[in-house]
């Protein structure tokens, strides 16, 4: 083995040392969980505060965790079990600091009698105690049957731009949805909502046509359970 040889495989094993060493320390840096990075959050019905307690007080998470011991999905787990969080994505930096990008449940309808909200996929939601989102309100029960098709609704009315201002609250009554709407006594009828897309459009189109006229205010109900029609009460 000539003297070049032997250089080559000197440096060749001095890189693999020096790259395991390496390795190894950077696996035992200490993950400190007050100093995690969220990133791109919107913390409106949680704080930071209570999600970095979450963490801390859960048994799978050790307050001296190691980097190499870090398990990212596990962190993510434990975020997502809290009742206002969509889902979260849990990254780690080469330095060793967590990043934690957090989305927030959106609430669509907030059902009095119960004191719960309603989110956009149809699942019941909390309360929080330090922020109340505006959203339709439901002044009556509401049967597990019916969230699904309630978060359909809810979402479809929270971007829309007319129906997002417009529409008040509702109430079910024997099967059928009553919706109370903003600036106007009259309520709006519809039993299936497997077709409220073409519903309120077609109450759209008539609201619109009708809006600068007094026919509104001479209205005490409006029925959408005929199709492609818009049958008035007046009062």
């Amino acid at each position: 083995m000539n003297l070049r040889v032997l250089k080559l495989l000197i440096m060749l094993f001095l890189v693999i040392f020096l790259t395991a060493f390496s390795t190894f320390k950077n696996g035992e840096r200490k993950i400190d969980l007050n100093t995690i990075n969220y990133l791109d959050s919107n913390f409106n019905f949680i704080s930071v505060e209570s999600v970095n307690k979450l963490l801390k007080q859960s048994d799978s998470i050790s307050l001296n965790l190691l980097k190499r011991d870090l398990n990212l999905k596990e962190i993510e787990r434990i975020i997502n079990e809290n009742a206002f969080i969509d889902s979260a994505e849990v990254s780690l930096s080469v330095d060793g600091e967590i990043g934690v990008k957090i989305i927030e449940k959106e609430p669509v309808f907030r059902v009095l009698s119960d004191k719960y909200y309603i989110d956009s996929s149809g699942n019941k939601m909390p309360l929080s105690k330090i922020f109340s989102k505006g959203v339709p309100l439901i002044i009556s029960d509401v049967d597990s049957t019916y969230l699904k098709d309630l978060g359909l609704l809810g979402n479809y009315i929270k971007n829309d731009i007319f129906f997002k201002d417009h529409i008040s609250g509702l109430e079910i009554i024997e099967n059928e949805i009553y919706f109370y709407v903003n600036g106007y006594s009259y309520q709006i009828k519809i039993k299936d909502l497997g077709e409220f897309e073409t519903s309120f459009m077609n109450y759209k189109a008539f609201f619109k046509s009708v809006e600068k006229d007094s026919v509104l205010t001479q209205l005490s109900s409006i029925n959408l359970n005929f199709k492609n029609q818009v049958i008035v009460q007046k009062k």
